[in-house]
């Protein structure tokens, strides 16, 4: 499908009271929906821990669990799943607040997911780091498969979550994480906002504490699915005026930030956080544009640009800092 054309639908989605929810019902179409989300995000979610535990300094030796001490999660975009924050809970971690710009979780979404955790394979790896055994996580998900609400839920893995949330609506739950982290939602924030996040995270992470964030770079009208543009480079966006593109895809259905990894260290660099490590990633066949082709008001976003290439370098990463 032509992206204008999906673009023209959002924008029409968008005036609507559930326009977010109705764009999101094609993707719940495909078969097994429910089990590829549940599977993703939680791989997603051990993998990004992970990246605490390799990822390291002489100095540093990732989010230790079996320490003893209380230790608090933030997690920046549940989206429509609550599996990241379950498998946060999983790990070990006490409190768990997780935080999005609207309410789209539900208990019979969870029911539809959750039951296709328990495989060995995976226990095995979140046991592995877990501050519990693997008897005690098994009995954990089976009493996750009983809930019939959303309030015992949360009561019973202590996660807090906070829909349409503000930085200070965080603060009221806590000011001191050793673990924050997003898969793929930093790319949905307007840069003013991810400036001021920046800031806070600095202020946020404990002594020992770990960022983790999950970027994708490209534009969002080439991802896979019926309504998917075969026909356009995956950094087409980056052909236009920041006014174009605001016609286009300047509702809250459709808006990306149009940043590259580039924006995300400057940021790291402007608060004095600790990179640990960048890891950058082709997942599909890479087109990038021209330097040329690369409008000026992209390059504008840049405090430091030495090649205007670079913004098209990779189609996702995963970003980890310290204080």
């Amino acid at each position: 499908m032509n992206w204008k054309l999906k673009a023209s639908l959002q924008k029409l989605l968008h005036f609507t009271k559930i326009g977010d929810k109705l764009n999101h019902i094609p993707a719940t179409l495909k078969k097994d929906y429910h089990k590829n989300v549940c599977l993703y995000q939680a791989y997603e979610c051990l993998r990004k821990f992970d990246e605490t535990q390799h990822s390291t300094t002489v100095t540093s030796s990732g989010v230790e669990m079996k320490t003893g001490n209380t230790k608090t999660a933030l997690e920046i975009g549940t989206g429509y799943s609550l599996i990241s924050p379950v498998i946060l809970h999983l790990l070990g971690f006490d409190k768990i607040i997780t935080v999005d710009i609207s309410k789209d979780v539900s208990i019979k979404t969870f029911q539809k997911q959750i039951k296709h955790i328990d495989h060995d394979d995976f226990l095995t790896r979140i046991a592995a780091k877990s501050t519990f055994s693997s008897t005690e996580i098994k009995e954990k998900i089976a009493q996750l498969q009983s809930f019939q609400t959303l309030k015992s839920l949360f009561e019973s893995c202590n996660i807090t979550y906070i829909p349409k949330y503000t930085l200070s609506d965080i603060e009221k739950q806590s000011t001191s994480f050793d673990y924050i982290c997003s898969q793929v939602v930093f790319e949905h924030i307007p840069p003013t906002f991810l400036t001021e996040l920046f800031q806070k995270m600095k202020s946020w992470l404990t002594k020992d504490g770990f960022a983790v964030h999950t970027i994708n770079f490209i534009d969002h009208f080439t991802n896979p699915g019926f309504f998917q543009d075969k026909n356009i480079s995956e950094f087409n966006f980056l052909k236009y005026s920041d006014k174009t593109w605001k016609y286009w895809a300047g509702n809250d259905i459709a808006y990306t930030n149009r940043l590259s990894y580039l924006f995300y260290l400057e940021l790291c660099k402007e608060n004095d956080l600790t990179v640990i490590d960048f890891k950058g990633e082709n997942y599909r066949a890479h087109n990038p544009l021209s330097a040329d082709e690369i409008h000026e008001d992209v390059i504008k976003k840049y405090k430091q640009l030495q090649n205007v290439k670079d913004v098209c370098r990779y189609q996702r990463g995963t970003l980890i800092f310290k204080k």
